[in-house]
């Protein structure tokens, strides 16, 4: 198997416990990730390691695909993390961490997938530059937009 690991960016002009609370909030994720996307929470209560949630989504040309996802890391204001488990690849791997930085807080979203080497051939060369990367592009911009421009009420970001 082959490890494939894409970093994605953005600096927010957002408080680093409403950027950290909003995006931990899964459920919250169709707002700006792009696609039709829904999440709903399996395991009851707050965010925590362990909660899981299902997923449908848009993935190429198939809709309503479904994954189970699992919080894996749960650091606030500084580190998120979950693993979906997707019926094609495997286990994926999202890391988001928050830096105050100058200007904002550094948001850094880090996918990991373990694909076979012709699989990660293709992905690297022809499906991630052509939907994967422009689509997390637009994704972060809508996060950023979302985070900036006051689209979420902070009360409800808990």
């Amino acid at each position: 198997m082959t490890t494939v690991v894409r970093v994605h960016q953005i600096i927010v002009n957002a408080s680093l416990q409403s950027a950290f609370d909003y995006v931990s909030d899964l459920t919250k994720h169709p707002e700006w990730s792009g696609g039709e996307l829904k999440i709903e929470a399996i395991t009851p209560g707050p965010i925590a390691v362990g909660k899981e949630y299902q997923s449908h989504g848009e993935v190429a040309m198939q809709k309503d695909r479904p994954n189970t996802v699992q919080v894996t890391e749960y650091e606030p204001p500084h580190k998120f993390a979950i693993v979906s488990n997707d019926p094609d690849f495997g286990k994926v791997t999202h890391v988001f961490t928050f830096t105050e930085q100058t200007g904002g807080v550094l948001v850094k979203r880090t996918m990991t997938v373990n694909l076979n080497p012709i699989v990660s051939f293709g992905f690297r060369f022809f499906v991630y530059p052509l939907i994967g990367s422009p689509s997390m592009n637009k994704a972060m911009a809508r996060l950023k937009a979302k985070l900036e421009n006051h689209g979420i009420d902070q009360s409800q970001t808990k």
